[in-house]
């Protein structure tokens, strides 16, 4: 898959080479910490996984800048007409608008490429710039409910939203 590009970002597979900016992203416990799949800390196995899980899942990318990695994005399959979005960023980069542009991206990429209807998400509650985050995108909250987080090891509140393409 060529990378997509947004104003100001590219998103592509992370590679090797970016193993150890990737642990030391997203090994920052505040970063971790709003991500319910993200162990803490994250290991070198850890980012090995996911660099193998990325090599197999076309739609889960990760954020560059300047061609310089800042987090990932990624859209996985939940059925045969919806997906997932998740995404993070290094807490440097965080309320910058690179969530929303990178996912905006994302988002424009699938409804040309894919046979999605529609996308869901889920935020922490307690995570409101995410919340807000889709909200600029155009997704709606269709309920809530509660996840387990492996950082913080209990279970947390979250807000579930959807976003419907336009037919």
């Amino acid at each position: 898959m060529n990378p997509i590009k947004t104003e100001r970002l590219t998103l592509k597979r992370a590679a090797l080479e970016h193993k150890l900016r990737l642990i030391r992203l997203i090994g920052d416990f505040r970063v971790a910490s709003m991500l319910s799949n993200v162990p803490h800390p994250y290991t070198d196995k850890d980012a090995d996984y996911w660099l193998g899980k990325i090599e197999k899942e076309e739609l889960n990318l990760n954020i560059f800048l300047y061609d310089v990695l800042i987090g990932g994005v990624g859209l996985s399959v939940r059925g045969d007409d919806y997906c997932e979005l998740g995404y993070w960023l290094g807490f440097d980069y965080w309320g910058l608008g690179y969530a929303t542009e990178a996912c905006r991206g994302l988002l424009e990429f699938a409804q040309i490429s894919t046979s999605f209807n529609c996308v869901n998400a889920n935020v922490y509650k307690e995570n409101f710039r995410s919340s807000q985050v889709l909200q600029k995108l155009g997704f709606v909250q269709i309920g809530e409910g509660e996840v387990f987080s492996l950082s913080r090891q209990q279970n947390m509140g979250c807000l579930h939203y959807e976003y419907v393409f336009a037919g």
